[in-house]
């Protein structure tokens, strides 16, 4: 086996890298699978790229909905409520 050839086994395709981006944002890429998408991503723009977007995405999903009062109500108490609330708006209680 060539040099090249020998580096080429170090180095993951656009398509294992995205199949391993997920694992690689919960830190849970090991051994030579790690690796491989270090160095793949090093070397390829367009799969850093993504990763970063997907690194956005769970951070926006994982912060979505903090801070949001939860609902007092049950969602058809709170259906209701606002059929009551158009209805007063409207002249019709």
């Amino acid at each position: 086996m060539g040099i090249r050839a020998g580096v080429g086994l170090l180095e993951a395709s656009c398509r294992a890298t995205a199949a391993a981006l997920s694992d690689r944002l919960e830190c849970e890429l090991r051994g030579l699978r790690r690796v491989r998408v270090s160095r793949h991503l090093a070397r390829c723009p367009r799969c850093r790229t993504t990763l970063a977007s997907l690194a956005r995405l769970v951070r926006t999903l994982r912060t979505h909905g903090r801070g949001e009062p939860r609902a007092r109500h049950s969602v058809p108490e709170q259906v209701l409520a606002r059929i009551r609330a158009g209805r007063a708006v409207n002249g019709r209680d």
